[in-house]
């Protein structure tokens, strides 16, 4: 979704920075914002890979 078209739909996931990730299934809800160039800490971050 590009937020700055579309600012309304940032509302549902409160979402207040760009860039943001969310990742809401499975639970807990994780959010990661800010850079996201680093694809393995990202993964990590959003508990889709496990600590190298």
């Amino acid at each position: 979704i590009d937020l700055l078209k579309q600012p309304q739909l940032a509302q549902g996931d409160q979402i207040f920075a760009i860039p943001t990730l969310v990742r809401k299934l499975p639970e807990p809800m994780k959010k990661i914002i800010g850079d996201l160039s680093n694809t393995e800490r990202v993964l990590v971050g959003l508990d889709l890979r496990p600590l190298p």
